[in-house]
């Protein structure tokens, strides 16, 4: 085996490696996003469960600032 013939195997060995990790990597993340919870909202509004919007003191105060 010449080492032409070594460096082109080891090319394209490398290239469909790659190729197959991509794939997966793919595959992994499609089935992680297919797992994810989906977003629940409020009955009574569009806003998600999980997040309230914290305030500090009233609205008085901050415009008497």
């Amino acid at each position: 085996m010449t080492i032409d013939n070594l460096f082109s195997t080891i090319i394209l060995v490398a290239f469909l490696v790659t190729i197959f990790l991509a794939m997966g990597s793919y595959g992994a993340y499609r089935w992680r996003e297919s797992r994810r919870p989906k977003e629940e909202t409020r009955p009574e509004g569009d806003e998600p469960i999980y997040f309230e919007r914290v305030t500090l003191g009233t609205e008085d105060d901050a415009a008497s600032r």
